[in-house]
């Protein structure tokens, strides 16, 4: 399975405009980050937000491959790529993309979309869809009311949890993901605690329980650290198998 990390950031990118602190003023090339995206075996996008028409115009990226795409929530930072994904064009004709989410979450999205542009593709959390050779799931974590999600994929015996946004994740995710190949969980904040984003300390905590294979953080905020301090922070904390993610990493698991 192979997984490019298209975005990494929270719900702004970084730097942000005319801050000048250690992270909006770093010469890192990957504190530099864009809306957290995802694309696995270059045909299923993970998330739809504002950035998606800029990560598709990479040239490491084929948007005529992509065929499917998830989403984990309502929020605009995951969602507003629909208006431009449904502009992709195959030889010269549009193509309509299969959109996998939950109806609790499609009922919340609240902009026009056109969803005739698109082949809607509802699922549950006890449901599993199976799209070439991938099996897909949506399982509850805790974010919003009722209409956030995980998205867990399986090729064959690798599995891979995708959750950018929750402050915690039930029992019963929990028990479906434990020995994952790779988790990609919000890092949000690394200390600061806040209603609905754990903390980078808390997703360490978490990510023991879990017991993953690799663990990276994602949806990086404004009051973290600098790549490299945070990427020893969490190795320092958690292990060697724990990373920071950055905005054109490349995994195969």
């Amino acid at each position: 399975m192979k997984i490019k990390f298209l975005g990494t950031s929270a719900g702004w990118p970084l730097p942000r405009l005319g801050c000048k602190d250690k992270i909006c003023s770093s010469t890192d090339n990957k504190d530099i980050r864009t809306r957290s995206q995802a694309l696995v075996n270059d045909i299923l996008l993970l998330d739809l937000g504002p950035d998606t028409y800029t990560h598709l115009k990479n040239p490491k990226v084929d948007p005529t491959k992509i065929k499917y795409a998830a989403i984990t929530h309502e929020h605009p930072d995951h969602t507003l790529g629909l208006w431009d994904l449904s502009h992709t064009y195959l030889n010269g004709k549009r193509t309509k993309i299969k959109v996998i989410v939950s109806p609790r979450t499609l009922s919340k999205i609240r902009f026009m979309f056109f969803p005739n542009e698109y082949i809607v593709l509802k699922t549950n959390p006890d449901q599993k869809m199976v799209v070439d050779g991938l099996k897909i799931s949506l399982l509850p974590v805790n974010h919003t009311k009722d209409s956030s999600f995980g998205i867990f994929v399986e090729e064959g015996s690798r599995k891979l949890f995708w959750a950018p946004d929750f402050k915690s994740l039930p029992a019963e995710t929990i028990k479906i993901i434990k020995g994952s190949n790779l988790i990609a969980v919000d890092g949000s904040e690394l200390q600061v605690r806040t209603p609905s984003h754990q903390t980078i300390e808390e997703g360490i905590e978490l990510a023991r329980q879990i017991g993953p294979k690799m663990a990276y953080f994602i949806h990086l905020g404004h009051r973290i650290l600098p790549h490299t301090k945070l990427e020893t922070f969490v190795k320092e904390r958690g292990g060697d198998h724990f990373n920071i993610a950055y905005d054109g990493l490349e995994v195969e698991i």
